[in-house]
């Protein structure tokens, strides 16, 4: 018996082992297959962790386990994650590893997966990774055959992620779990799927209409995998307390998606559709008293293709509602609703909208609203109203507001109907608008905006032409905002999708940005880096601002006026002047977004009087362009034009700043800069001599992350220099510095370095005898932390800088006199070949200005030629009014593409004009 038992472990243990030692000895293989197969088949990124297989798990099944996996797109998503996971595992059958003829997948796990599906701009989809056939490599003799028996998928904490550039739509779902149960192997089969998130959240054109919602699915499928048709057999979606019955299909038999779903609203309290509220739902849901019905119920039927899109029906009623919290005084009474939405997926101006009726009464103040739109592609015609008051201070006496404060009152009654060609083509006699909004001691305060928001008055009066801004005062925090003036296009804007374009007055004692770039109430200091803001294009607005103090990190601002306008994803400034730094400030320029991936400032600068120290301290590119500027003290002014592009901070790109301009002084101190420290040690002058530089006037040009210094001549006590050269980002110098000292400013070992300098002149063959000023050439190389000094002694001294000028002067004369033709012919060839070099460089930058400006206005009439023609397309054989319709809008689009390219090439040919221009001046005078 005892052997019995000693052989019976020891086989058990062997057993074992082998289910141990077995699943490494294919792990390899398995590893090199899963590598080539993603290699050879996807257009994308793909890395994982490491690869576990383990016979244990799942005996007597091998799973195989991918960690830390993900894939990272290319191309227009290069560096986007498209999906990652913690785990990845699959169940398969052993045996088809072993005989590699077919490998069978039982099940398929997902452990933490992240998913970010995206389309951009330009309809591309980041989740279109396969390799077209032709790419793929030749097939080999002996293919691995791959048969899913599916029984089992699931999903664990997940994080899923659409966004729809072009739809303006994005979605997200938190703490997804799935659980699909199912014989994938038969064709004919039924599917047990489940699926929940504990969050949903759903956009549309920036407004968040779900709001981190409990989303529940359950479902039993019947499926065709030979046609790819699912039938829903019972449905069932819950949306926070809405729960609804779903039934109908969905087919793919090709490329197109064909289906017919309708969904049902299986509880009628009304309390179901209030937890759609996040106000209400998170506020003590079950305490709520709430009474009336709701019918909700819908439909998804047609076919989604490349060009169209299924059609979708939604109906809504409530009726007789109401809801109250016991702990509270007042409640929500006699609410009436009833609203159909159709949108036609097929033609799109066929799509209506219905709110027949809206009625509440809070508080006891009733509130209407009714509206219908008909033809929104082609001409929009609007019928709405709203009449009545809404008391934002009673709201906390109906729904608990925890740390939220609401105050104020809103009264309307506004009527608006009409097509909005009316508007368009200024037959306003023909549209009806009139009416008024008006809102009146309004606050708003929450844990997450402590500064608040406060409006003491607001007031918006309509016709058909313009809406009135009459008064409009706003309070954030500490800052204060004035607002007055008109709104042309408002109506079209709102429903359309027009340009709303204003004439408006700005004003502020106080624009306080710390308040809202300050991380958390502990961190004042620290604020959250700023991100490239979008000006709108659908917006045309001239502001004359006037601004008393604005402060922003550590800089404060004063008096700002001027023009801003804001149109075309621009902002726009005119005359804009600002005291700040202890000086002035005025600006001519813009600020431009029409290309969110090239963003660029394009400014006229005139500086006055700005502090050299707070003007270091608070520009990084002061500190990049200028880091001499740390040692100085004074104040500056200078006139400036600059280009150049922004990065994903709002900062400019130090190797594209395009400037040139001029810097003056009247006095500036030296404080501590090791350049001239070291050229002073190296010219042993003496501790006590002057820092202070006089009357300094300094052109100069920046270029490709260069600033190109023109010579200068400058007075330090009696010390006389000229300065010229050139500095990098990379903070190399490249500076020669002409220096007529007088003996007086030598201190000890002052004459040792005189007399080296003399010999090395002599052994040129220079003789030079030192007077009373000794002149020495500087040149400044390195860096600004290490700079290297070397000193050389050009010519005998003379007491002062224009006696220097004229011995240069004398020896020039002599030397021509020996060589007249010779020199002349050399000066000038050189003199002519600079100014050839800058203006061939002048015309190679304004080409390339034209060429850029000329693509993208290219592109700009492409894209509007293609708008427009599907415009038309896709309103052929609808009828004449519909044709015509199309052609008008098809029109106007070509129109506005035009208007915008040619305004660009506009642009660029000033621009390239004024390269020109300038680049002659220059030469000029170099002949």
């Amino acid at each position: 018996m005892k052997k019995f038992l000693k052989i019976f472990l020891i086989a058990m243990v062997f057993i074992l082992a082998l289910l141990v030692v077995i699943p490494y000895a294919f792990k390899g293989r398995i590893m090199q297959i899963a590598k080539d197969e993603i290699n050879k088949n996807l257009n994308a990124s793909v890395e994982f962790a490491d690869l576990r297989l383990s016979l244990i798990r799942n005996f007597p099944n091998l799973s195989v386990t991918l960690t830390g996996m993900s894939v990272v797109g290319v191309d227009d998503f290069a560096n986007d994650t498209l999906v990652s996971f913690a785990a990845f595992r699959t169940v398969v059958d052993i045996k088809s590893v072993i005989s590699g003829d077919e490998i069978v997948v039982r099940s398929i796990l997902l452990d933490s997966p992240r998913v970010k599906a995206l389309v951009n701009d330009n309809g591309n989809v980041n989740w279109d990774i396969m390799k077209e056939t032709e790419e793929l490599a030749e097939p080999e003799t002996e293919e691995t055959e791959f048969q899913v028996s599916l029984r089992k998928f699931e999903i664990r904490n997940g994080r899923i992620e659409y966004a729809d550039a072009p739809m303006e739509v994005r979605t997200t779902l938190d703490g997804f779990n799935l659980n699909m149960r199912g014989d994938l192997s038969q064709d004919i089969t039924s599917l047990d799927i489940s699926a929940s998130s504990e969050v949903f959240n759903m956009w549309f054109e920036g407004v968040r209409y779900i709001a981190n919602a409990r989303l529940n699915v359950a479902t039993l499928l019947d499926a065709d995998l030979n046609d790819f048709r699912f039938t829903v057999r019972e449905g069932e979606i819950e949306l926070n307390e809405i729960d609804m019955e779903l039934d109908g299909f969905v087919a793919m038999p090709g490329d197109d998606i064909d289906m017919d779903l309708k969904f049902l609203s299986r509880n009628t309290d009304f309390k179901a559709i209030l937890s759609m509220i996040p106000a209400i739902y998170m506020s003590d849901f079950d305490g709520l008293e709430a009474r009336g019905s709701l019918a909700l119920e819908g439909f998804v039927r047609g076919t989604m293709t490349e060009e169209t899109m299924p059609s979708v029906g939604i109906d809504l009623v409530v009726q007789d509602a109401g809801f109250s919290y016991p702990d509270l005084p007042e409640s929500l009474e006699n609410m009436h609703m009833n609203l159909n939405i159709f949108y036609d997926g097929v033609d799109d101006d066929k799509t209506t909208v219905d709110l027949h009726s809206f009625h509440i009464e809070m508080a006891g103040n009733p509130f209407d609203m009714s509206m219908s739109i008909r033809t929104p592609m082609s001409d929009m015609a609007v019928n709405a109203s709203m009449r009545g008051t809404i008391d934002f201070t009673s709201i906390a006496d109906i729904v608990p507001l925890d740390d939220m404060t609401l105050r104020g009152l809103l009264e309307s009654d506004v009527v608006i109907a009409g097509n909005m060609s009316d508007i368009e083509n200024e037959r306003y006699e023909d549209f009806n608008a009139g009416g008024s909004l008006r809102l009146t001691a309004f606050q708003y305060t929450d844990t997450d905006f402590p500064q608040g928001i406060s409006i003491p008055s607001a007031n918006l009066d309509f016709s058909p032409r313009f809406v009135e801004l009459s008064e409009f005062d706003m309070l954030m925090g500490n800052s204060d905002f004035r607002m007055t003036g008109r709104l042309e296009n408002f109506i079209p804007y709102v429903f359309n999708d027009g340009v709303v374009r204003g004439n408006m007055l700005f004003s502020s004692t106080l624009l306080d940005l710390n308040e809202f770039l300050a991380e958390d109430e502990t961190a004042t200091t620290d604020t959250v880096p700023l991100t490239v803001v979008e000006i709108p294009g659908d917006v045309n607005f001239t502001l004359a601002s006037s601004i008393d103090r604005i402060l922003y990190d550590n800089m404060e601002i004063s008096d700002l006026k001027g023009r801003i306008i804001i149109r075309d994803n621009r902002m726009i400034m005119e005359g804009v002047n600002m005291h700040m730094l202890e000086g002035t400030l005025r600006m001519t320029g813009e600020y431009n977004t029409q290309d969110m991936s090239a963003p660029f400032i394009n400014f006229n600068m005139e500086i006055n009087e700005f502090d050299i120290p707070a003007s270091f301290n608070t520009f990084n590119t002061v500190q990049q362009l200028a880091p001499v500027a740390k040692d100085l003290k004074g104040k500056v002014s200078s006139t400036m034009q600059m280009y150049s592009l922004l990065d994903e901070e709002m900062m400019p790109v130090m190797t594209s700043i395009d400037a040139k301009g001029r810097l003056m002084t009247s006095s500036v101190e030296l404080v501590g800069s090791q350049t001239f420290e070291k050229l002073a040690g190296a010219l042993r002058l003496r501790e006590d001599r002057s820092n202070v530089f006089r009357d300094l006037n300094i052109s100069f040009t920046i270029s490709e992350g260069r600033v190109y210094v023109e010579p200068f001549e400058a007075r330090m006590g009696p010390v006389n220099m000229i300065v010229g050269g050139d500095q990098g980002l990379d903070q190399t110098l490249n500076y020669l510095v002409k220096l007529t000292i007088p003996r007086t400013e030598f201190g000890s070992g002052a004459n040792q370095v005189i007399e080296n300098l003399v010999s090395g002149a002599a052994s040129r063959g220079l003789n030079v005898q030192p007077g009373d000023n000794v002149n020495v050439d500087a040149r400044i190389a390195g860096t600004f932390s290490d700079p290297e000094i070397s000193l050389d002694m050009m010519e005998s001294a003379r007491s002062s800088l224009d006696q220097v000028k004229e011995q240069i002067r004398t020896q020039a004369i002599e030397e021509i006199e020996k060589r007249v033709e010779q020199v002349e012919d050399r000066v000038r060839e050189e003199a002519s070949e600079k100014a050839d070099k800058i203006l061939q460089e002048a015309g190679q930058r304004a080409e390339q200005v034209k060429k850029a400006a000329e693509n993208a206005a290219s592109q700009l009439r492409k894209e509007g030629e293609a708008n427009a023609l599907k415009i038309e397309s896709e309103a052929a054989g609808r009828g004449r009014i519909a044709e015509a319709a199309a052609k008008r809008a098809a029109d106007g689009v070509r129109r506005e593409s035009n208007q915008k390219a040619d305004a660009l090439i506009k642009e660029a040919d000033e621009r390239a004009d004024k390269l020109m221009e300038d680049a002659r001046n220059e030469a000029d005078k170099l002949r």
